[in-house]
């Protein structure tokens, strides 16, 4: 590395050198407020005749293809500083009416008066931007298209009209600008790089691993693979969504989920680790995998019922499902392994799974793990269809994972509030799809309580003495809710009021309400029944599941938020952040979680000590003192643990340790001896 100060335009007026903004940067993107001060700036500088300098800022850049005639600068940072002093410096000259200040910017700043056609312009700006800059150098601003070069340079000019300096004397104040210019040579820019971006520049995890792939590469290497591959990537993804399909792509590759400000560096460590893998081959598999992930995203993929159930992922959000997807569309459109068919029956499995966990109020985050690593948990039934071999590793799954049965799902929707469920509408409408012979649209309509929301006095009476108990009870449940372009219309009226209206409906779930004689609890109760039944026939649970839901529990590896009776079993090896560590038993497990978590975090952990979580029944579990403790275990000054618990107390109060260290839980897993 080589560094130095230097007046800035001595560093770009030496003929024969050009800069090149690299493909991996960012567009010109200084805004209005940047320029204005940046203009000030330099008219503070232009009449104190007491300084003859002003620092603005560091220029790095590494060399590139140079020649005896001609030297490249890949200009790494400072990219913004030195096209806005471009920008001005052409602003001056088409203002001045000195014809000798026109030739030196021109001739020193601005071109190479005496190189070939592609070296002639001075800065190379990134292909978006160079169209624009082009032609402002060779004065057809006509033909510019609307960018930021175009508004700065208005705005300089704009400013050099308005100011009470001359253009001679603006320039004068250029010429005080001071730089320091860094040099790198070609083995450790992305290291200088990664320094520069954590010290303010905003870039994006895409941008970062986009720059880490393209950076050691050689200027043309960069172009091409920019144009050949990334800027594909980016037509098919916007710049926020290329970092969560990367995330998932990871997830896919290594099972394990990045925290989304750890993408870049967890990228960093995945890329590293790949055996025979040139660059173009590994950019060509990301493409691959990101027109899948488009396909995802914008539900676009070659076959209509695909995209159906994409949609309906999309809708209930069930994003965490990608990196699986990611997988399974790889084996049927490049690899032909598997049929579109079976694309849907296996869509059909998770959509099952996703949407019965979601009405019975499970919690998400469970999933995480289940679709990291379902990729690999499905490679244990080699003999099964791609649908039930993931079915049967959602129907091993238990606790906070189970793949909800019919008789849970009955148990959960027949009391919960379902005007709050996030879904209900999509639900009520997807049933009157299977009902309706009508085609109706949904978009207009909302959702309606037969039993309304305020009880008039005609309803107290309908629903006779148990009134408040009734409405209590069932005012949000399923079986009361509907689908209505006429809520405002209906408001509180009274059942015979509404039924008028139900009627004349064109929706079936609603028409069907109109033959009730009245509505109380016994109508709400057997509605409820019906639209389950209905809901549980879309949204199948398969056969196994059903018919083996007390089957015992012989997987030997779970992660930290698994739900399983641990009685009788014992363990034997605990993975926290990709490092294994052999156990023996649940105290070694117990131990090992608490002091592998008081390393990561001493603070977190000792603020355990007198945590609530830690009472215990009898005595306190984790504690500043051993006394009263039956086994203690010494971990640090002043932090024991009580050895004396049964196996599942074990897991549970491991379970509440990693519970206190955020994102921890996607990062710890565990293996059972198997039963014998």
């Amino acid at each position: 590395m080589k560094a130095d100060n230097l007046n800035l335009l001595e560093f770009i007026g030496p003929g024969k050198r050009t800069f090149y903004i690299p493909v991996y940067q960012r567009n010109y993107d200084w805004k209005r407020i940047q320029c204005i001060t940046l203009f000030k700036d330099i008219e503070k500088i232009a009449i104190d005749n007491k300084r003859n300098s002003h620092f603005l800022g560091t220029i790095v850049y590494v060399e590139g293809d140079s020649s005896a005639n001609f030297r490249q600068f890949i200009v790494i940072d400072g990219q913004q500083r030195l096209t806005s002093i471009m920008l001005l410096l052409k602003a001056i000259l088409d203002f001045t009416k000195n014809e000798q200040l026109k030739e030196e910017i021109n001739d020193s700043y601005l071109i190479n008066k005496y190189g070939p056609e592609v070296l002639r312009i001075k800065l190379k700006p990134m292909k978006s931007d160079a169209y624009n800059f082009q032609k402002l150098i060779h004065n057809q601003i006509q033909d510019m298209k609307e960018s930021q070069i175009l508004l700065n340079y208005y705005l300089f000019r704009d400013m050099i009209q308005e100011s009470n300096l001359s253009p001679e004397e603006i320039y004068q104040g250029i010429q005080k600008l001071e730089i320091v210019y860094i040099q790198l040579t070609k083995e450790n820019p992305q290291l200088i790089f990664e320094s520069l971006n954590s010290t303010g520049l905003d870039l994006t995890q895409a941008d970062l691993i986009r720059n880490y792939l393209l950076m050691g590469q050689t200027y043309q290497q960069q172009e091409k693979l920019y144009n050949d591959y990334w800027i594909r990537l980016e037509q098919m993804l916007p710049d926020v969504m290329i970092s969560d399909f990367i995330r998932d792509f990871l997830t896919l590759k290594t099972a394990k989920i990045s925290n989304k400000d750890k993408v870049y560096h967890n990228f960093k460590d995945y890329y590293r680790r790949l055996d025979n893998y040139d660059i173009e081959g590994f950019l060509d598999e990301l493409v691959t995998y990101g027109e899948y992930y488009s396909w995802f995203k914008y539900c676009n993929s070659p076959e209509e019922e695909v995209n159906q159930r994409l949609s309906q992922l999309q809708r209930l959000k069930a994003t965490i499902v990608y990196p699986f997807l990611l997988n399974i569309f790889e084996d049927c459109y490049m690899y032909h392994k598997i049929d579109v068919q079976m694309i849907c029956k296996t869509l059909d499995v998770i959509l099952s799974y996703v949407m019965r966990r979601l009405l019975c109020e499970m919690p998400t985050n469970a999933l995480n793990k289940v679709f990291a690593s379902m990729s690999n948990d499905i490679k244990r039934y080699h003999d099964d269809t791609l649908s039930d071999k993931v079915t049967r590793v959602l129907a091993g799954k238990k606790g906070k994972a189970i793949f909800p049965n019919d008789v849970l799902l009955r148990e959960k929707l027949l009391l919960r509030n379902s005007y709050k469920f996030l879904h209900i509408k999509y639900v009520l409408e997807q049933i009157e799809c299977r009902q309706g012979k009508e085609v109706v649209s949904f978009d207009k309509l909302t959702i309606e309580h037969i039993m309304p929301q305020t009880l008039t006095a005609k309803w107290n009476i309908d629903l006779g003495k148990k009134a408040t108990e009734i409405y209590e009870k069932y005012i949000h449940c399923i079986g009361n809710l509907t689908l209505t372009g006429y809520n405002l219309e209906m408001s509180n009226h009274n059942f015979e009021e509404k039924k008028k209206i139900y009627e004349n409906s064109n929706i079936y779930i609603s028409k069907e309400i109109a033959k009730m004689d009245s509505w109380g609890e016994k109508e709400i109760v057997k509605r409820s029944e019906w639209l389950i039944k209905e809901i549980a026939s879309i949204w199948k649970c398969p056969d196994i599941i059903n018919l083996n839901e007390s089957a015992i529990d012989t997987r030997t590896e779970f992660d930290i938020t698994d739900e399983v009776d641990v009685t009788g079993r014992t363990p034997c090896e605990l993975e926290i952040c990709g490092v294994i560590i052999p156990v023996d038993s649940w105290r070694s497990f117990f131990k090992n979680i608490c002091m592998q978590m008081y390393e990561y975090d001493v603070q977190i952990f000792r603020g355990l000590v007198r945590h609530k979580d830690f009472k215990g029944r009898s005595k306190r579990i984790i504690n500043d003192t051993d006394e009263n403790m039956r086994v203690p275990q010494k971990i640090a000054e002043g932090i024991y643990l009580e050895m004396n618990l049964s196996a599942n107390e074990a897991l549970n109060y491991a379970k509440l340790v990693i519970d206190k260290y955020e994102e921890m839980e996607n990062e710890c897993s565990y293996r059972l001896k198997p039963i014998s």
